[in-house]
């Protein structure tokens, strides 16, 4: 692929890696670099990310020819990082939008659970009233897991509804369990929240709620883990 940029030709090659992380970036729509360094990785057949170098310069030449855009908005992850039409066919996010700390950490999720060997994919919209759409799907060989990023505590009458469209799936066998993954404070919502309701205790058995990222959204002990 050849673009223009000054009026001088820039030619990089485009692989089927790099369509496979577009393909990616259509389904989480924002990431970050840290989160690019897994999914790299997983590509690159190693356990764990590529370096941050690796990442970025992976960037660069996806951005070079117009198939993603970048910004520092000074995030822990690095610099916010989604793709163009060209790439995805979706348009632009709104990377300023109060949603967008919350799409990064899906995204970040989402990055690890391809790493480990799962696939990922973005959940259905419910077909009925009272349904709940999960933040994303992970797809083992034998085993699928839907996924909540639970960065801010909800009220407690909306865990209850949202426990009884995941009793629903899970009894329908819709998906095999719920992960939960959550800052301490809306970890302990949840918990509590299980505890409570007559639906939350139906499922708990089967819901997963760990403690993962801390109050801004990144990632508790991320390994800074390097690779030439």
């Amino acid at each position: 692929m050849v673009r223009i940029v000054g009026g001088v030709g820039r030619r990089t090659w485009v692989t089927g890696r790099d369509e496979r992380v577009c393909e990616w970036l259509r389904i989480v729509r924002v990431t970050d670099v840290q989160a690019i360094r897994w999914v790299l990785g997983a590509l690159n057949d190693i356990e764990g990310p590529v370096s941050t170098r690796r990442a970025q310069v992976w960037c660069a030449r996806m951005e070079v020819v117009g198939l993603i855009e970048r910004a520092n908005l000074g995030g822990a992850g690095g610099s916010i990082v989604w793709g163009t039409y060209e790439a995805t066919g979706r348009s632009r996010p709104n990377i300023y939008g109060q949603t967008t700390r919350h799409e990064v950490a899906v995204a970040s999720v989402s990055a690890r659970y391809i790493n480990a060997g799962f696939a990922w994919r973005r959940d259905d919209r419910p077909e009925y009233v009272g349904g709940h759409q999960a933040d994303g799907v992970a797809l083992g060989v034998r085993t699928s897991e839907l996924i909540e990023v639970e960065l801010t505590a909800k009220r407690a009458p909306r865990y209850a509804s949202i426990f009884s469209a995941y009793r629903r799936r899970l009894e329908l066998g819709d998906s095999d369990r719920v992960a939960y993954l959550c800052t301490a404070e809306s970890g302990r919502a949840v918990r509590a929240a299980l505890s409570a309701t007559r639906a939350g205790r139906d499922t708990a058995e089967r819901v997963a709620v760990r403690d993962v990222f801390d109050a801004r959204g990144a990632l508790l002990g991320d390994p800074a883990t390097t690779r030439s």
